[in-house]
């Protein structure tokens, strides 16, 4: 991938994690010019490479969808020699981000105090389930756990039924909050030379996610519920019924209800007194959902979106995916494109959420194999030449 004009370019970044949150963020880094060394296990590497069904011509689709722009080295850092060669990796890198269990990084002698004593202006960026603090902080920890602990679920669902949300939450959280941090550190020890220890978790990734929840019911004393959408401190947002489905509305303020009421030719509704305010309306959201529904089921949900939304009411379908990707509006973002790899052909990819105006159009590369930049990278990084990689080898120290 071209980054001569990205604005990471030239950084370097050990990445020992896996599975989910520590990949995610280092993808983000990597798409912002980052160079990216992924450390794997010799015999299988990231655990993501095998989550499934289903599976893209054999490869998890979970694994594809994390790890583009990264170079791959094998390592097994459970014996000597393989930690001994992550030591020296750390001096030569700018940041370290691992996923590793607390107890794990103990154990390994892995600590940022650790670290740091080798290369003093490193930045450790430590992503676990519980964080390196608190009568949790060994305990085995996944996004289903976080976004229970962390009250996600105990917000999401109908009738007293908490559900999980439909996506790896508290990861993609914990993967765009570390990467806020990194990047501000990184531009911190631009003047100061300093480097940091960064730690982030999955539940305090959740807990900052309901932050508006959690404030409230601190003010108030009051205790939401799974609730299907109707615990919302504004009137009426929420999903209404049309004649096919569904259409996404939020009516924010009282300039909306006004709009919404003439749209939908409803004007009676603002003589009602008990209808002034977002405070009243709430009280008799019922009915007024009602009285909406009413005329929002005489036609289909497109055709309300498209005669809602371009007259200024905040409105949507609820889109299933097969719609998400085809969405003209996601598809003209370039949210969605594929990649070329040489043994899987096109790779579908989700991309990422910020457009730059002075960065110019970049190629992606595919994710990689398990090692396969091990000749490169430790080339590059170690001096080492390819009778050093045959030991390697042989010692099972690399694949």
């Amino acid at each position: 991938m071209e980054k001569s004009n990205l604005p990471l370019a030239g950084i370097r970044i050990l990445d020992l994690t896996t599975s989910y949150a520590g990949p995610f963020c280092t993808m983000f880094l990597a798409d912002m010019g980052a160079d990216i060394v992924k450390i794997e296990e010799p015999k299988k590497g990231d655990d993501s490479r095998y989550w499934g069904p289903p599976f893209f011509k054999g490869v998890s689709p979970w694994f594809l969808s994390t790890n583009r722009n990264k170079r791959s080295i094998s390592l097994n850092i459970r014996e000597p020699r393989g930690l001994d060669i992550l030591k020296a990796l750390v001096q030569k890198t700018d940041v370290f981000v691992t996923s590793l269990a607390t107890k794990a990084l103990e154990k390994l002698g892995l600590s940022y105090e650790n670290l740091r004593a080798l290369n003093p202006e490193l930045i450790y960026c430590s992503i676990t389930g519980f964080g390196h603090t608190g009568p949790y902080k060994y305990r085995p920890c996944y996004d289903l756990i976080s976004e229970g602990i962390g009250g996600v679920m105990g917000v999401t669902g109908d009738n007293d039924h908490p559900e999980k949300v439909g996506t790896a939450a508290g990861d993609i959280l914990a993967a765009h909050q570390a990467c806020f941090a990194i990047v501000s550190c990184l531009y911190r020890r631009t003047f100061t030379g300093l480097g940091d220890f960064i730690d982030v978790c999955l539940v305090d990734s959740i807990v900052s996610f309901v932050t508006p929840r959690v404030v409230s019911y601190l003010s108030t004393g009051e205790l939401p519920r799974p609730d299907a959408n109707r615990s919302s401190p504004i009137a009426v947002y929420q999903p209404l019924q049309t004649k096919d489905g569904y259409l996404n509305m939020g009516i924010g303020n009282d300039r909306i209800w006004e709009r919404v009421c003439k749209l939908l030719e409803l004007e009676e509704l603002l003589e009602v007194e008990a209808y002034k305010t977002n405070e009243s309306r709430k009280i008799h959201r019922s009915e007024i959902v009602a009285r909406l529904e009413e005329v929002l089921r005489t036609r289909d949900t497109r055709y309300w979106f498209e005669h809602l939304s371009e007259n200024g009411v905040p409105c949507g379908p609820i889109n299933y995916l097969d719609s998400v990707v085809e969405d003209p509006h996601i598809r003209s973002r370039e949210m969605i494109f594929d990649l070329k790899d040489e043994e899987l052909g096109m790779v579908p990819q989700v991309g990422p959420p910020w457009k730059l105006a002075e960065t110019r159009a970049k190629s992606h590369k595919a994710p990689p194999r398990v090692g396969e930049h091990d000749g490169e990278v430790y080339g590059e990084w170690l001096d080492m030449q390819p009778e050093d990689l045959e030991r390697l080898r042989k010692s099972e120290i690399i694949r």
